[in-house]
């Protein structure tokens, strides 16, 4: 367990294992009135969770616990630490700066330094977790970038299934950034109005609404190009199934004659002809360039014969 005191004493942020220290915890519920809910689920709480004193004649605190790290593909990648906070006192439990990017402790710590109480101290931190998932959003955004030439060049399965993939992405961005928005919210919530004035609570304010802000943009831009996507498949679809029933109508005339000429009847006086192999052939493609002519003449072979290879 790490305790750092700020402010001349009057504020202090305590660092605490939650699943080696669970003595030193207990020292530190009388003192500070932690909920015992907090203690009880320790270091198994794996979801974000957010609760407040209610009762008005009782210390103002929150306490809770937020997934901060999720990496995509990776369902088990999820971080979470727990916290508490009251006015004076900040404790959290299982909080690796080490191992997420973005969090960077000794930014953390300066920060603190020019706090006058815990709430800016929990905004500092609030603020590093922001900066994480900014990162992370602007990495989406690269890859945003590269798809959209792809797109452009070709689509397909693979393309469909990058799209995917980034939208899986976008949501997993969102669902980090509301927990951290509702922590912003409750402490507004939960105490004096005098915090909400500080410059970390006026910064992690403008930097949730960036998150927010480019989420929604790029999660716009990738349905955007979804809709590409399904309409340059469609347009294919539809010229292949033209192309196949153009095809079919050409030779419609040399199946339906064939199959005439074929049939196996007895008197056939065509059949006697010195020149009725000449003359099908002839008779056949006649039909063919008429039909044809009357399906260019209506359009309906459209831009057909002027696609490029």
């Amino acid at each position: 367990m790490k305790e750092h005191a700020f402010s001349d004493n009057q504020w202090k942020w305590i660092e605490v294992d939650l699943q080696t220290e669970e003595a030193e915890l207990q020292k530190l519920i009388p003192i500070n009135t932690l909920p015992d809910e907090w203690d009880k689920q320790g270091g198994e709480e794996e979801q974000n969770n957010l609760q407040m004193n209610r009762n008005i004649n009782h210390k103002k605190a929150i306490w809770g616990s937020l997934v901060y790290q999720l990496k995509p593909h990776d369902k088990d990648s999820r971080k979470v630490f727990r916290f508490y906070l009251s006015e004076d006192t900040l404790i959290t439990g299982n909080l690796d700066f080490l191992e997420t990017e973005g969090l960077d402790k000794e930014l953390v710590l300066q920060n603190m330094a020019t706090a006058d109480t815990a709430i800016e101290g929990m905004m500092a931190i609030i603020d590093e977790v922001i900066a994480s998932i900014l990162i992370q959003v602007d990495a989406t955004e690269v890859a945003i970038r590269k798809l959209l030439w792809e797109l452009q060049k070709s689509n397909g399965q693979k393309v469909l299934n990058q799209l995917i993939d980034l939208r899986h992405q976008l949501l997993l961005l969102k669902n980090l950034t509301i927990p951290v928005q509702e922590i912003h919210m409750v402490i507004e919530e939960a105490f004096d109005e005098k915090h909400h004035n500080q410059p970390l609570y006026k910064r992690a304010d403008k930097q949730l609404d960036r998150c927010h802000y480019l989420i929604r943009e790029y999660t716009q831009e990738v349905s955007t190009m979804v809709s590409v996507e399904d309409v340059t498949a469609s347009v294919a679809g539809n010229e292949i199934m033209k192309t196949l029933t153009v095809i079919t109508l050409l030779f419609t005339p040399i199946s339906a004659w064939g199959a005439w000429w074929g049939m196996n009847f007895k008197h056939m006086p065509e059949l006697n002809w010195t020149y009725a192999y000449l003359f099908a052939g002839i008779f056949i493609m006649l039909n063919t360039l008429l039909l044809y002519s009357f399906l260019k003449k209506k359009g309906w072979l459209g831009d057909l014969l002027k696609r490029n290879k």
